[in-house]
């Protein structure tokens, strides 16, 4: 299993992993989302929708993983993930530039 969605898995066991636009919105504007996670096969309109409400809030990281390899961990086809615990964020994170290098 790929690195990223391992640690977006343990997330997702932790009840850590809010996944869906809306839903991924209403954490970041709430100042629970630590890291905001996109799919590669993201339109540019909901990328630019995402750095425009994540600004000064949560970073926002994209990966080259795709919609349907989210819905794996997710249970659903999103391409929109946050973490909201600190640790959690920080070992996805680290597997995304692990993985993808620095970003």
């Amino acid at each position: 299993m790929n690195k990223i969605l391992f640690s977006m898995s343990l997330a997702k066991k932790a009840g850590k992993l809010v996944s869906g636009f809306d839903r991924v919105k209403t954490a970041v504007i709430r100042g629970e989302a630590w890291a905001v996670i996109l799919a590669s096969d993201l339109s540019e309109k909901t990328i630019k929708r995402v750095n425009y409400f994540c600004e000064d809030i949560a970073d926002v990281y994209m990966t080259s993983l795709t919609q349907y390899e989210f819905s794996q961990v997710a249970g659903r086809l999103t391409g929109i993930v946050t973490i909201t615990d600190e640790n959690l964020a920080r070992l996805c994170t680290n597997a995304i530039k692990e993985t993808e290098g620095e970003l």
